[in-house]
């Protein structure tokens, strides 16, 4: 697996870094846009947002290209309530029906970058325990009151498809 390095503005701000150590999760985003956007329109869109650039550890586009975005030493800004401990990949596209913006499933090409990156990511961070969409932060680590961090996020469409990613890795790691 590449992956490609965008050439993304400097960092502004003083954006903040953790041991690596402590990642435990690796969260699944879709970009709830179009599945033709870039990293780096996203960059701009989170820098207008007062984030210090792209929120994301990492991107991949429809055609399974996977995109560096935050160093993954970096804490990201992608799964309020988690970023400590996530590392974060986003696939671009609306996987959620009934949205203006719904493109259907996944491509067959990120969904297999996914597993490919989910992989990579468990082999270089051994910390980490799960996979996880970005709507399971919400039911899983605070169920009694899920307020600010519900999200529909990544989607049905993709949420659907993370028990398979789940088993790639293991037999990729077993």
């Amino acid at each position: 697996m590449t992956i490609v390095h965008p050439d993304y503005p400097a960092w502004a701000g003083s954006p903040a870094y953790r041991d690596e150590s402590s990642i435990s999760d690796f969260i699944v985003h879709h970009s709830d846009g179009s599945p033709d956007q870039t990293p780096l329109e996203i960059d701009h869109e989170h820098r207008a947002e007062g984030w210090c650039g792209i929120g994301y550890t990492w991107v991949i586009g429809k055609d399974g290209t996977v995109y560096q975005g935050r160093p993954v030493g970096m804490v990201p800004s992608a799964a309020y309530g988690r970023n400590e401990q996530s590392v974060d990949v986003c696939l671009l596209g609306d996987f959620q029906p009934g949205t203006a913006g719904y493109v259907g499933a996944p491509t067959v090409a990120q969904v297999q970058s996914l597993k490919e990156l989910s992989v990579y990511a468990h082999q270089k961070i051994p910390t980490l325990e799960r996979i996880i969409g970005h709507r399971d932060v919400a039911t899983l680590f605070y169920p009694s009151d899920p307020g600010d961090y519900a999200t529909a996020c990544p989607g049905d469409a993709l949420e659907a498809l993370l028990a398979e990613v789940r088993a790639y890795t293991a037999a990729q790691l077993a």
